[in-house]
């Protein structure tokens, strides 16, 4: 076999290869000394960065860890001390297999009396539906503001369907750090973010939309409607005036 012919069948064979391998050659670029100082300092300066962020991650993680926080509110919820007490295992998986049912009777409920509210939340249509029927959309979750672990129960007070993103955060940066290693029976006093609200809205939508709701009511309001500053007299009855009149005359 001639040399041209072996050189073609190999081209043949494995020249895509080949040319695949040529397209990651290195191309060396000559840099001029303060362009090769300047990138140094560049990757000096990410490399404190990152350092400093592991840190802060540490030093914060400790402070949840103590029920420290450099902050007293996330995503909307206060922070709140509460008596964090460990039911039984037995007792938690009992809750926890009763809430498949609450959970579907709970969504059932915010779509059929909130749905302004899964409006402003962000959902659409086709996700107000799926809440109606009892299922969660995708990306949100039905979310218990005392956790089962904590003592907390399936009652739709201490419910409330948010994103998984913000949920997530509650427990990983408040409430997780706390109760690592608590055990049954275990109970102490614990920080968690609390919201007396059923459907999750961000604060800056939930702030906008309550001054588009207290917009509306105005507008709905009767024109003789006394003001917030005006003195309302006592409703009383006929037949208590009466009583009132007889004991002035006695």
């Amino acid at each position: 076999m001639s040399k041209d012919k072996f050189t073609k069948k190999v081209e043949k064979k494995y020249g895509a290869i080949s040319q695949r391998q040529d397209s990651f050659i290195h191309v060396k670029v000559n840099k001029t000394p303060e362009e090769i100082k300047k990138a140094r300092e560049e990757r000096k300066a990410k490399k404190q960065e990152q350092r400093l962020k592991s840190l802060q991650k540490q030093e914060s993680l400790k402070g949840a860890a103590a029920g420290k926080f450099s902050f007293t509110e996330i995503h909307g919820f206060k922070l709140k001390e509460v008596q964090w007490t460990v039911p039984e295992k037995k007792e938690r998986k009992r809750r926890r297999r009763n809430f498949d049912s609450v959970r579907e009777d709970f969504l059932k409920y915010v779509g059929e009396h909130m749905e302004p509210q899964l409006r402003e939340m962000g959902l659409t249509d086709a996700q107000i539906k799926q809440v109606k029927s009892g299922s969660a959309p995708n990306g949100y979750n039905v979310h218990h503001k005392l956790p089962i672990h904590g003592g907390g129960k399936n009652d739709f007070s201490n419910l409330i369907l948010m994103p998984v993103k913000e949920h997530d955060d509650l427990h990983h940066k408040v409430m997780d750090p706390q109760v690592a290693n608590m055990e049954s029976g275990a109970s102490k006093t614990v920080t968690i973010p609390w919201t007396d609200d059923m459907v999750y809205i961000s604060p800056a939508k939930k702030k906008t939309w309550t001054k588009e709701k207290a917009a509306a009511m105005e507008q709905k309001a009767p024109a003789n409607m006394p003001t917030p500053k005006t003195k309302m007299e006592p409703v009383i009855s006929p037949a208590i005036q009466q009583k009132m009149a007889t004991r002035q005359q006695r």
